[in-house]
């Protein structure tokens, strides 16, 4: 794994640019910048300050095992809460989530259309 490489692809993926996690982070531009080029290697302390302010985790940010998945805290609350539901009442969740997206397409394939014509 290139760390460097790893950190910018995640930072990107969070829509976040160097100078707003430089600003999160109190780590210089320049530093952030040379460790996406791995042209440095950041301390563990500037690497968790790094994570924290992308809502990562140093786990999640070294798991390997294939596509991962990281939720943000609205997720990871949302999460906590279908856990606490029994099966019926998860599987309901989880059904109306599914209708609520579907909605969300249509809406959104409709909306398109309109702006084509």
């Amino acid at each position: 794994m290139n760390l460097g490489t790893r950190l910018k692809e995640l930072r990107e993926m969070r829509g976040i640019s160097v100078y707003r996690l430089s600003r999160l982070t109190d780590v210089s531009e320049n530093h952030i910048h040379s460790i996406e080029r791995s042209e440095k290697q950041p301390t563990i302390y500037t690497l968790e300050k790094l994570l924290n302010a992308l809502q990562i985790s140093l786990s999640e940010f070294f798991y390997e095992g294939g596509e991962a998945i990281f939720p943000s805290d609205y997720e990871k609350e949302l999460l906590f809460h279908i856990r606490q539901l029994n099966p019926e009442k998860s599987a309901a969740m989880l059904q109306l989530a599914k209708l609520l997206h579907e909605e969300y397409v249509l809406l959104n394939q409709i909306s398109t259309e309109d702006i084509e014509s």
